[in-house]
């Protein structure tokens, strides 16, 4: 089986992460993949695998040679944005000249998609623009199978392998649910979007922002004077934060402030935010930003409107790679064989590695051919995929 037959039967596959549950992955139709994967995994013959009650597949097999074992991650959820649901694949060469139509009102184009520019010539796989397609991440899980299938079908040696496959990494929850006990790699590789010949050693530190806001409601016929409307206040809170550190007017390394969600009446408002940056000291600056407007606004109105809860999410695994540079000359190793020149890409956003890595298995990412994420624009390129076959099976290699 092709990686292509693979992934095609991967996103036929529904497996949308919806809200974190604490004893079960959040959606039971990802269980679906997670089981065949497991399945798919036993006919390899690993000496150990096992399947928890979040649905996160864990499978080792010996290998033989003195290096150490490794670990390959990839996700079985895709992202809420947008539907996985009867995902309806095209897959067309990509001449550079025409736009790929989706439909009649949809087309991916190097005008709003200038990485497009690197699949000319190459096999683009699509959808009807109805769905996501569901590249990030079964464009990684495929990559993995088919690398270890390979190995397997020409008995080539290997080494010490570990495979997991999570559940909930759309919604950040993967790796708290990482049976971490029954890990035995020192390190490994998250196979997880972007393109073949990037890979991602630092993400944003991160943290999630919950604001509630308590108002006076009073009739709005004698309300002078007297009303605090919730609503108002958390709208002050948002212009009071700086209005060019959000997302839409930030890049590369620069930080943000986004508000993802907010709802209000007059008695009480809330919303909630993610704060990012490369940075640790810059991110509690933000923080402490975030605070003091807080406050200050508190303090005219005279008590305490609005309330703060700031929980941390993920940190730059950069932090914890930079002490184990060994894995880094092993991925430029493996491409410079190849004949391939392997270059670093800063991530804004994280990775199950930026989580695994704090807990002691350094993870960096490796691309997978997979674009425009999380939308019905998504499209992977096929000859990226095949190409990361090769680079896996050479990281799997004895």
């Amino acid at each position: 089986m092709t990686v292509l037959d693979r992934f095609l039967e991967y996103v036929a596959i529904e497996s949308t992460a919806t809200t974190e549950k604490e004893d079960r992955c959040s959606d039971p139709k990802m269980l679906v993949l997670s089981d065949r994967l497991m399945a798919e995994l036993q006919e390899l013959h690993p000496y150990e695998i096992s399947i928890n009650r979040f649905g996160i597949v864990d499978a080792k097999f010996h290998g033989t040679g003195d290096k150490p074992m490794v670990v390959f991650c990839s996700h079985v959820d895709t992202s809420s944005q947008a539907s996985d649901k009867d995902v309806k694949v095209k897959i067309e060469r990509y001449d550079g000249k025409n736009p790929i139509v989706l439909n009649d009102h949809m087309t991916l184009n190097e005008e709003a998609f200038p990485e497009l520019k690197r699949s000319i010539g190459h096999d683009v796989i699509h959808t009807d623009g109805t769905t996501l397609l569901g590249g990030d991440d079964k464009a990684g899980i495929a990559i993995i199978m088919t690398a270890l299938n390979e190995l397997a079908a020409g008995k080539e040696a290997s080494r010490p392998l570990e495979i997991i496959f999570t559940t909930d990494e759309e919604i950040g929850a993967d790796a708290e649910h990482v049976s971490m006990e029954l890990v035995k790699s020192k390190y490994g590789y998250t196979v997880d979007g972007g393109p073949y010949d990037y890979a991602s050693i630092e993400t944003f530190t991160a943290f999630g922002m919950s604001v509630k806001v308590t108002g006076h409601s009073i009739h709005p016929g004698s309300a002078k004077d007297k009303m605090v409307n919730a609503s108002n206040v958390l709208m002050h809170f948002q212009n009071a934060l700086p209005e060019f550190l959000r997302p839409e007017d930030t890049e590369d390394r620069e930080p943000f402030f986004h508000l993802c969600s907010m709802a209000g009446t007059e008695e009480s408002a809330s919303a909630d935010y993610i704060i990012r940056s490369f940075d640790e000291n810059q991110i509690q600056q933000l923080i402490a930003l975030a605070r003091l407007t807080a406050r200050r606004i508190n303090d005219r109105l005279g008590y305490e409107a609005i309330v703060l809860d700031i929980e941390n999410q993920y940190h730059n695994m950069k932090v914890v790679l930079d002490q184990h540079p060994e894995i880094q000359r092993e991925m430029e190793n493996v491409y410079e064989k190849l004949g391939m020149k392997l270059n670093y890409v800063s991530v804004r956003g994280g990775t199950t590695g930026s989580q695994l890595s704090f807990k002691g298995l350094p993870c960096p990412n490796l691309g997978d051919g997979d674009y425009n994420c999380h939308g019905p624009y998504e499209y992977v390129d096929l000859q990226e995929m095949e190409i990361m076959v090769n680079v896996v099976k050479e990281l799997m290699r004895a």
